[in-house]
């Protein structure tokens, strides 16, 4: 056992490759459900740090720096290269992982080789140091997604995968590049736990700073960006952008919201509105039992007057339901359709009373029908 006085220790400050989400030296993963935008996120970030920026802020400027993108199922040059293009990406600070047999990319290598191969562990920290004795720095390395370059993210053999995981920290901490893993949660995590579990739970408790990317329920095409974890800050509000020509366009105010937050409050307003579902679907049912008392009502003239007090047809029909109301059509060519209350004794007939309001049916015994 070695100790070392704290004292003795030089202490480092925290650096950022965007400020408060993507640490310097440290493990970040990003999780989010699939097509909401986490490569598109990725390919952001890594056109921000080659033209040296450290996220949205113009205050936030650095030195532009290289990134290393293994991608595992989009195409380079028919993909990743546009996406990059769209950002702005300085491309030549840009070095993606490239199969020798597969020169142009144009779909992923099925079998691919793993990351967390020791040899290939070796090969990228020999890659970071010859960029640094040759005078440029790796900032960034982004892995998208984790399950096809790092085994056993199912959690089905979480003691492999710590292991990866624990190389992948002693990497970012010797050479101070920060690590971006993208990950999907699985359908039983996501039933377990909510739509911001990651594919592994090893995966959240090893990085330092997770974050996901939610569909914004209330407003379609809007993404958000929420912080789960933040061990190296306070934890920094959210982000809203809308994806638009493979590029995102974030907005200008923040979301003060976190992940946990955001699957409470989505929970509870789900809540609300069954609630006043069954509180207006029983205010329209007793509204339908005045409308068809002791009088079957034509279809055109039952869903008029229900848009006249501002009942929509789907909970009209859901109250004719509900109240197990009976359909039937006209005994002539050009019958129309109409709603009736059942009765076990009668049945509906048409009326030729004129005292009867225009549209209106009358009931009679079942032996007169």
């Amino acid at each position: 056992m070695n100790l070392e006085k704290l004292s003795d220790i030089p202490a480092k400050q925290q650096g950022w490759v965007w400020k408060g989400v993507i640490p310097e030296g440290q493990v970040t993963l990003l999780t989010g459900e699939p097509g909401v935008g986490k490569s598109l996120f990725a390919m952001d970030a890594i056109a921000r740090l080659t033209r040296g920026e450290r996220g949205l802020s113009i205050r936030d400027q650095g030195e532009a720096g290289q990134v290393i993108l293994f991608s595992g199922e989009d195409g380079i040059a028919s993909v990743v290269r546009n996406r990059l293009e769209a950002a702005n990406a300085a491309l030549p600070l840009v070095n993606v992982v490239v199969n020798d047999t597969n020169a142009s990319l144009e779909k992923p290598e099925s079998k691919r080789k793993r990351i967390d191969d020791d040899h290939q562990m070796e090969s990228l920290e020999l890659y970071l140091t010859l960029l640094r004795e040759a005078g440029e720095s790796c900032r960034l390395i982004v892995i998208d997604p984790v399950k096809s370059l790092l085994a056993a993210t199912n959690g089905r053999d979480d003691v492999r995968l710590r292991a990866t995981m624990a190389k992948l920290t002693e990497l970012a901490d010797r050479t101070g590049v920060a690590i971006l893993l993208i990950a999907t949660p699985s359908k039983v995590e996501k039933g377990k736990r909510g739509d911001w579990t990651p594919t592994s739970p090893v995966l959240a408790e090893v990085a330092r700073s997770v974050w996901t990317i939610v569909r914004d329920p209330n407003e379609p095409g809007r993404r958000i960006l929420l912080p789960v974890k933040t061990n190296l800050c306070e934890t920094p509000p959210g982000l809203g952008f809308t994806i638009q020509n493979q590029r995102i366009h974030w907005e200008n105010e923040w979301v003060r919201q976190t992940a946990e937050q955001f699957v409470a409050d989505t929970t509870e307003t789900e809540k609300l509105k069954h609630v006043a579902a069954k509180s207006e679907l029983s205010r329209v049912a007793e509204w339908v039992k005045n409308q068809l008392n002791g009088a079957p009502v034509y279809t055109s003239v039952l869903k008029a007057e229900a848009a006249g007090h501002d009942i929509s047809e789907k909970t009209l029909n859901r109250a004719l339901i509900l109240l197990g109301c009976r359909k039937g059509k006209e005994k002539k060519t050009d019958g129309r359709w109409f709603w009736w209350l059942p009765d076990p004794l009668t049945g509906p007939v048409l009326s030729d009373s004129p005292a009867r309001r225009p549209g209106t049916l009358e009931l009679k015994s079942l032996a007169e029908f």
